[in-house]
């Protein structure tokens, strides 16, 4: 298996293991607030080149990898790229936060926190709804997002606001409902589901 530090390196084409934890991540990101992140994108990199530090010791590599996949951090990251502007190191840390949210749902280590649970189901949401009918349709993404956590009192006051700006209308909510019953990807889609499937095999071959 493949450490986390190699994961983003075959992701991004840069790597953690260049960090020399001048903290500029961390200060610049708006999301690493009090009730926000519950440490640092500077920390998460740290851990990461620990990881590979004591990869010859798999229960303590194991350990650091856990600490990074389980954290708040990694889901609680808006991508807005500052991080990655102000690295001096050239290291793409969006893109390793990506990475780090597709590696902890792949192996089963998502953070188990509310806030968390929330947004991975918002991805699986958006996800499903692209596999439905090949486009976002904000009505059966937010649907489905409802009916995955339960919050569906939460927001109601957008509609309205939503049909007057011609985001939505009522003939346009009862297609994206129906939507909701489809089991299968768009005909449009399936060859590009396909080709993902395809790569990933690959990868977990190499």
């Amino acid at each position: 298996m493949k450490t986390l530090a190699e994961l983003v390196k075959s992701a991004t084409g840069t790597t953690p293991l260049d960090c020399y934890q001048c903290g500029r991540c961390s200060a610049g990101c708006t999301q690493n607030v009090t009730e926000g992140m519950d440490m640092g994108p500077v920390r998460i990199m740290r851990l990461i080149q620990m990881e590979e530090a004591f990869k010859d010791q798999p229960e303590t590599a194991a350990e650091y990898c856990d600490r990074v996949l389980t954290s708040d951090t990694i889901w609680m990251c808006a991508s807005c790229q500052t991080c990655t502007q102000r690295c001096p190191q050239g290291i793409d840390i969006a893109g390793t936060m990506d990475v780090m949210r597709q590696t902890a749902i792949q192996r089963g280590k998502a953070a188990k926190s509310r806030r968390v649970y929330d947004i991975v189901s918002a991805h699986k949401a958006f996800i499903n709804c692209i596999r439905r009918t090949g486009k976002n349709d904000e009505v059966a993404l937010v649907g489905e997002y409802k009916m995955r956590t339960g919050n569906f009192l939460s927001d109601m006051n957008m509609a309205p606001q939503m049909m007057l700006k011609g985001k939505m209308s009522p003939f346009g909510a009862i297609g994206s409902a129906l939507s909701l019953l489809k089991s299968g990807p768009a005909d449009n889609v399936k060859h590009v589901f396909e080709a993902a499937e395809a790569l990933r095999k690959e990868e977990e071959e190499q």
